[in-house]
């Protein structure tokens, strides 16, 4: 080879080198780049956490889900879901429903007590009910997975939900009756004669649902607190303010739905609870209309929420219909829509039979329960 060649050899090689040399900077500072992007990202993450680990817990229209975790009753699939997630306007227009969802249980499959006057009295919740409940809620397939599914598929019609749909998970009530059968946690057996073997018990559930939860990645999900089953009080003082004072370490809120004057309702707060709507009770019992006035003023008065109440009644008796109007009536006359946080009890699944109904006459009913909820979607949250 001649000089000539040689040297124009080299001159390749060497501008080859130095090519492959840029590129090799630029990949790295690339690579740099990425990295920072990639800590601001962090960055980012962790304050978006922070800002939903603070309005976690607010929740302007909370629906009670029952049959959430056992064979009975309704099986919530997606399509169960659907009207509790959306609602279809008369100008074919989709809004989203529900912000949150109450998951609670009252007694197992086999008649296990989760809380006072309901199932077997002889027979209160064990451990193995306890965690039997929980594999239920996180099954795949049904509850809490099928509620992510419902709304992942109304994102098509209705577009991304403003904010994820939030959850309260029902604790069951430690049951001083259970004795020393309940089971082990902390390493220890536990006796519910104890008052703090009741708290150790309920940690163990709480901590148990926030891992699995955490493990589920739901895409529309969030955990927003826990709910005290027990509409009353009892002898678990000492247990509810343990509990309250452990989930206000994680931000989550700690939610009540006391009857009607239950002792403590008028401070929830000095008992340990975050949250708390009261319940009228008008709907169920023959009481005079004044009672729906009475529960507003209360709720004003103490600082509560309130509970919207009706259940299949609706569907097939005209007073009840009338019971059903009045709520809304009087509530209206209240501003309590503008005003207050709300639950919704609808017995198992009134909500579901009212949207695939085809008699007329329940038309006007679902359209004012909908209309109702998807106005208040669209306001700020609350201050009660």
């Amino acid at each position: 080879m001649n000089l000539h060649r040689k040297g124009l050899l080299l001159s390749l090689i060497t501008g080859i080198c130095l090519c492959f040399g840029f590129l090799l900077s630029c990949k790295k500072n690339e690579i740099n780049d990425r990295a920072s992007v990639k800590d601001k990202l962090k960055a980012s993450d962790r304050i978006a956490e922070q800002t939903t680990l603070t309005s976690n817990n607010k929740i302007r229209d909370m629906v009670l889900i029952y049959g959430g975790g056992t064979e009975k009753g309704q099986d919530w699939d997606f399509y169960s879901f659907h009207p509790y997630v959306v609602y279809k306007t008369e100008q074919q227009v989709y809004d989203w429903m529900f912000d949150g969802f109450l998951f609670l249980e009252l007694n197992d499959d086999w008649n296990y007590s989760f809380t006072l006057g309901h199932g077997d009295p002889n027979k209160p919740a064990q451990k193995a009910n306890w965690a039997t409940l929980i594999d239920k809620y996180f099954e795949v397939g049904r509850s809490l997975h099928e509620l992510d599914q419902a709304i992942d598929d109304a994102t098509w019609s209705a577009g991304q939900p403003p904010s994820k749909r939030k959850i309260v998970i029902g604790i069951p009530e430690p049951l001083t009756s259970v004795a020393n059968n309940w089971g082990m946690a902390e390493g220890i057996w536990l006796n519910f004669q104890n008052p703090s073997h009741k708290t150790i018990a309920c940690k163990w559930f709480i901590n148990e649902v926030r891992a699995r939860f955490s493990s589920a990645a739901f895409r529309h999900l969030s955990l927003a607190g826990f709910y005290w089953i027990g509409e009353s009080v009892e002898d678990n003082a000492s247990t509810i303010s343990s509990v309250g004072t452990y989930l206000s370490g994680y931000n989550l809120s700690f939610n009540w739905i006391p009857w009607w004057q239950s002792p403590g309702y008028t401070n929830p707060g000095a008992l340990g609870f975050s949250e708390t709507y009261l319940q009228p009770n008008y709907f169920f019992y023959n009481v005079p209309l004044s009672r729906l006035q009475d529960a507003c003023n209360a709720a004003n008065t103490y600082g509560l929420g309130l509970e919207v109440e009706f259940d299949d009644n609706i569907l097939y008796f005209d007073p009840y219909r009338t019971k059903f109007n009045q709520t809304f009536d009087v509530f209206g006359q209240n501003n309590v829509f503008d005003t207050k946080k709300l639950t919704y009890y609808q017995s198992e699944n009134t909500i579901l039979k009212l949207w695939s109904s085809t008699n007329p006459i329940h038309k006007p009913m679902y359209k004012r329960l909908c209309e109702t909820v998807t106005r208040r979607q669209k306001l700020g949250l609350p201050s009660l």
